[in-house]
């Protein structure tokens, strides 16, 4: 009758004074999980022994020859401690918010209403993106002005069905307020990014399509992060490719085409919006503790809209 210790699947130990090993053999540990078993079993094949996994109470034993217990019981200890030396990928934590029917309500609403507002008076002009206006003069207004824009009813309706559809699962991640925060932060860093990639030429351009590429973006952004996050690396590609290429065959589908598209701009809009959401769902803890200012947070988009038309309208 031997003394058996081993660590149990949460890292715990097992110690029974109960288990009888085999004649001629000696228990040297003992697991309830069957992986963690088998490697160490592995361990104990490349030291050219051999050894028995036994089934006792819902745990393997894992006994060897009494002649090696020595050297086998110190190559395990070494393996333990090379396992509790090795940094561990932190779990990727998901919580899902609720995504705020009055949310998606107020985007529409603005959309619509500053479309209705733009086919009875000349605002196309003052609230479009112009590179030149915008890096030559300074003009940066136009970064937001020109996401609420839209050339026709089809323009608009595609924007609101498609940004909706995004933004349905970007609230869910992040919560409404700090999702669709989110989402006007990447349109405008993509106008803005989009600007730069156009000046000195003239260069101009409307539509929310910048925000909804942006949406695009977070989601692939968030789902980097959280393949980098995962402990499992058993696919032999980076599991991060994954969402990226899920992402970019997305773009590439409905944000790529021939006509009146502003590919630079949906382009812009993706990437602001990966990095962004990356770095989001990197310090979604931090960001998660800013729920509690969420009317605040709501507010701001809306604020940052307002103050933007406010400007291009006195200007």
């Amino acid at each position: 009758m031997a003394s058996v210790k081993g660590a149990d699947a949460n890292g715990g130990e097992i110690d029974w004074a109960d288990f009888e090993a085999p004649e001629g053999l000696v228990a040297v540990a003992v697991f309830d999980d069957f992986a963690k078993a088998g490697e160490a079993g592995l361990a104990i094949l490349a030291m050219g022994d051999a050894y028995w996994m036994i089934l006792h109470d819902a745990c393997y034993v894992i006994c060897v020859a009494q002649a090696r217990e020595a050297l086998v019981r110190s190559e395990l200890a070494e393996l333990d401690a090379l396992a509790h030396a090795r940094p561990r990928s932190a779990t990727f934590e998901y919580q899902e918010f609720d995504f705020g029917w009055v949310s998606f309500g107020l985007f529409a609403s603005v959309l619509i209403g500053v479309f209705i507002w733009q086919s009875r008076s000349n605002i196309g002009a003052i609230g479009q993106t112009d590179a030149v206006a915008m890096v030559g003069r300074g003009e940066w207004w136009r970064a937001v002005t020109a996401l609420t824009l839209h050339a026709d009813v089809v323009h608009l309706v595609s924007n609101l069905v498609a940004g909706m559809g995004f933004a349905f699962f970007v609230c869910r991640f992040f919560s409404a307020s700090l999702g669709w925060l989110f989402i006007l932060l990447s349109g405008i860093a993509g106008n803005v990014l989009n600007a730069q990639v156009y000046y000195p030429e003239a260069h101009y351009s409307i539509g929310a399509s910048t925000a909804v590429f942006g949406a695009l973006g977070l989601l692939t952004g968030v789902g980097v992060w959280a393949s980098v996050s995962a402990p499992d690396r058993r696919l032999l590609l980076p599991r991060w490719l994954l969402p990226l290429f899920g992402g970019l065959t997305l773009l590439g589908l409905f944000g790529v085409g021939e006509g009146n598209v502003d590919v630079a701009a949906h382009i812009s809009g993706f990437l602001c919006g990966v990095v962004l959401g990356g770095l989001g769902a990197c310090y979604r803890r931090v960001f998660a503790r800013l729920q509690r200012g969420r009317l605040v947070l709501g507010g701001l988009s809306v604020v940052i809209v307002a103050m933007a038309w406010g400007v291009a309208v006195a200007s």
